[in-house]
């Protein structure tokens, strides 16, 4: 049986280009961008795990912030389109 997937809103904010375009192509692998430094992903535990493993990897701690919040799946709201997550995503490196 598969683990059920949680529904992930993922924010950063980074002073380096180059960090922000490495953070930007890893998240890009997991789900779908909502604006320029958030993404919305939709992961079992264990891949939330091995997301955190690999932003772990990129960031550093005394220059970037990261946020990774579940969403509840009546504890929000939204305006304006949003965009699809098309599942299964394939994640590989």
């Amino acid at each position: 049986m598969t683990a059920p997937r949680r529904d992930i809103l993922v924010a950063f904010d980074t002073p380096s280009d180059r960090r922000r375009r490495r953070i930007t192509r890893l998240l890009a692998h997991y789900g779908v961008r909502v604006q320029k430094s958030v993404f919305r992903v939709q992961l079992t535990p264990r891949e939330l795990e091995g997301l955190w493993h690999d932003l772990q990897r990129v960031c550093l701690p005394e220059e970037d912030a990261l946020l990774l919040a579940q969403i509840a799946p009546t504890g929000y709201r939204a305006l304006g389109p949003q965009p699809e997550l098309e599942l299964p995503l394939t994640v590989g490196f």
